[in-house]
């Protein structure tokens, strides 16, 4: 069997229907076969970094993204985005072609070539789980399985090379051996339960804190299950926005520490006894360090292990913990709803703030079937107060340009919602050009783009610089150039319509340019810059 058709069998396998990528001359009999394969479509944007952002959204949705660019200056062009895959546990394969193995002279100064030809792969295992170089026809298929069973067991990207006489190498199919399953000890996990159940038990007024891993592992429903079944109030992090629905009656808000949800913060900071459920506990999570948990208090599950108070137990997984919670007879429910939140008014004044966006948002959007991919600066730290069930941000590694690749990969990994990015414009100018991609695929994405003409978030924290300062080129016309209809508003009433008018229109890739004067930030965006002075001793 040709090397590449196997690999296109085990994409099909784990429900991947796209592969994203930037043909390089490494890779080009990739593309090809590609091209020939049916079901698998691919996906070519305008920048390696705009692919590993869009095959990561993509894998936090479907549950595999693969990412296909040359060797050297497209996948070293791309180590960054892999990075941010690794931190934030994204389930992202990266392919690379490479030189053939015939023309691996040692001495040759081939195009693309840094130090040495394996320095690719050297780096790459700095930022994956499981690397592979396919240099031994007899081995590929074993290796392909290895690295592609890692990336789905921990989540965590993997990394092909292949080199380019190997694409459509015939190689030998073993008889496939089906990964390793950890031995569940019995015995650890009934101890782990005993515990867990003795604090809820005991507990008055426990709460639920759900992290990021609760999407990576796929554990929406039990979440809300499990919640619904104890009366449990239920938090999320950044990183973890929308892992529990934002509508639902116990959702308590994203806490971030004093940065975060303040209803939020009085339910975590006053329970006594917080179930953690798959959450990292990151600078940015906590809210600089901000957050108040009592470790006496706190019972901690993640994928790698359960932690009650100070007693770990690591052959307990979090899906185990939550199956066996759910498993249990009834117990009494302790409410139905927690008070909602004071909704804030939108602005109707003669400008806009990231608030009053996200405010007429949460009007405009109510009922429709959206996801958001948000950008690093007031487009994520604002969408604390945003309603939906489906969020996409890099609210952990926190590298600028994720939005309009992300609304892409995830719009295609879930085709019956609309990708709505939200973007600032320092962010938009390093991979807003993909919303000609978003055009040439028919993806009717919304842009939602808060330009306030500065690297605003730079200067929330450390105050205004001229090296924060951005140009002002005209977003509207660009965006048109590019095949895209385009607004211009600067009040909550002119985006009000803009966004009614973008909604109705489902057959355009539209920009909406929000117009925000410099200096002006949302309300968490204003805390984390208190948080971070202070730390500072201004």
């Amino acid at each position: 069997m040709e090397l590449c058709r196997y690999l296109f069998g085990r994409f099909r396998e784990a429900g991947v229907r796209h592969v994203f990528g930037l043909p390089g001359d490494f890779f080009l009999p990739f593309f090809r076969a590609l091209e020939e394969e049916p079901g698998i479509e691919p996906v070519i944007l305008t920048h390696e970094p705009s692919v590993g952002y869009a095959a990561d959204a993509y894998a936090r949705v479907q549950g595999l993204g693969v990412a296909a660019v040359t060797w050297g200056a497209g996948a070293l062009n791309m180590v960054n985005a892999t990075a941010q895959a690794y931190a934030e546990r994204s389930p992202v394969l990266v392919l690379s072609g490479a030189p053939e193995i015939a023309h691996r002279d040692p001495d040759a100064l081939l195009h693309h070539r840094v130090k040495t030809f394996d320095s690719q792969l050297r780096v790459y295992r700095e930022v994956t789980g499981a690397t592979a170089a396919l240099d031994d026809p007899a081995h590929a298929i074993a290796e392909v399985d290895r690295v592609i069973d890692s990336v789905l067991r921990t989540k965590r990207p993997g990394y092909i090379e292949i080199p380019r006489d190997m694409i459509r190498a015939d190689v030998p199919v073993p008889v496939r051996r089906e990964p390793e399953v950890r031995p569940r000890d019995e015995r650890a996990a009934n101890e782990a339960l005993a515990e867990v159940i003795a604090r809820l038990r005991v507990a008055e007024l426990p709460a639920i804190y759900a992290g990021a891993e609760i999407r990576r592992f796929r554990l929406h429903d039990k979440l809300v299950a499990l919640a619904e079944k104890y009366g449990l109030p239920v938090a999320t992090s950044l990183d973890g926005k929308a892992v529990f629905p934002e509508r639902h009656p116990l959702f308590a808000g994203n806490y971030l520490g004093e940065i975060g949800s303040p209803r939020a913060r009085k339910v975590l900071e006053t329970a006594d006894c917080v179930l953690m459920l798959g959450a990292l506990m990151t600078d940015v999570n906590t809210g600089m360090y901000t957050a108040r948990f009592d470790r006496r208090k706190v019972i901690s599950a993640v994928h790698e292990g359960v932690t009650v108070s100070y007693h770990r137990f690591s052959d307990v997984s979090l899906e185990e913990l939550m199956d066996a919670l759910l498993a249990l007879p009834e117990p009494p429910k302790r409410m139905e709803s927690i008070p909602p939140p004071m909704t804030p008014q939108p602005a109707t004044s003669e400008t806009l703030t990231p608030d009053a966006i996200i405010a007429v948002l949460n009007r405009v959007a109510a009922g429709r079937p959206v996801l958001y991919a948000a950008d690093v600066g007031d487009a994520l730290f604002a969408s604390v107060e945003l309603e939906t069930d489906m969020f996409l941000g890099p609210g952990y590694y926190s590298s600028m340009g994720f939005a309009v690749p992300a609304a892409i990969g995830a719009g295609l990994a879930e085709p019956g919602r609309r990708p709505v990015a939200l973007v600032g414009d320092g962010a938009f100018l390093m991979t807003g050009l993909d919303l000609v991609t978003c055009v040439r695929l028919g993806l009717h994405a919304v842009v939602i783009l808060f330009n306030n003409r500065s690297h605003g978030m730079l200067a929330a924290m450390d105050g205004p610089a001229r090296s924060y300062e951005l140009p002002a080129p005209d977003y509207v016309q660009l965006a048109e150039s590019l095949g895209a209809r385009a607004f211009r508003v600067r009040t909550s009433e002119e985006l009000d319509r803009a966004l009614t008018e973008a909604f109705e229109d489902v057959g355009a890739t539209i920009l909406i340019e929000t117009i925000i004067p410099t200096g002006t930030y949302s309300a968490p965006m204003q805390r984390l810059g208190v948080v971070v002075h202070r730390s500072r001793g201004r």
